[in-house]
């Protein structure tokens, strides 16, 4: 029944993934998340990955703190930090870059450095994905100076502009799992409550 169930729901999001691409114009895409959801974007996408931000996470403290320096962050060599299961990179202000899908540090900063050159600046959006219940980091996130940003939540902010919230989702406390897994028995991820179709479109506008 379990693997029944799980081809049901495989086909639904496959369904769900042709609908988006028949609507998506923005094919070169710079997707810069702060947990794996910029991964499977692309992926449900069919998107070749112009991010380095794929395949690991950064605590909203640190993300917000590379956003807030995103040139000199991005310019600034990454070295070795002490991992437990898997490697950590140390960026510009000590942050901390969390390769937790690499076997190696060496591997995770030759797939960085190999995606941050496909990277386009004009072409980009910002999204916090793993928003952790702090106020004062979204007001944080909503100065940043980049047009094209978004932070999840799991209430609403009418008073921050960049925040869409995720109805059900508990991002503080993961109860949830992440906000890429599967909703309902529809095949919806919570983040197909976001169109992220139209947001990546918009980069280019």
């Amino acid at each position: 029944m379990k693997m029944f169930l799980t081809a049901v729901k495989d086909r639904l999001q496959d369904r769900i993934n042709f609908k988006n691409r028949s609507r998506l114009t923005n094919l070169t895409p710079t997707i810069i998340t702060s947990n794996c959801t910029g991964g499977f974007l692309y992926h449900w996408l069919g998107l070749e990955f112009r991010s380095p931000f794929i395949n690991l996470y950064m605590t909203p403290e640190d993300f917000l703190t590379a956003m807030e320096h995103f040139e000199e962050f991005m310019h600034t060599e990454i070295y070795e930090g002490e991992g437990k299961d898997y490697p950590i990179g140390i960026g510009a202000y000590n942050t901390k870059i969390h390769f937790m899908h690499y076997k190696t540090f060496k591997d995770a900063v030759a797939k960085w450095k190999s995606r941050t050159q496909r990277m386009d600046v004009e072409n980009m959006g910002i999204s916090l994905t793993n928003w952790n219940g702090i106020t004062k980091e979204l007001v944080r996130f909503d100065k940043l100076p980049f047009r094209n940003k978004v932070v999840f939540t799991d209430e609403e902010f009418p008073e921050i502009e960049s925040v869409f919230c995720i109805k059900g989702y508990d991002c503080k406390n993961g109860k949830n799992g992440n906000i890429y897994a599967t909703q309902t028995i529809t095949g919806k991820r919570y983040i197909d409550q976001f169109d992220y179709v139209e947001w990546i479109n918009s980069f280019k506008k």
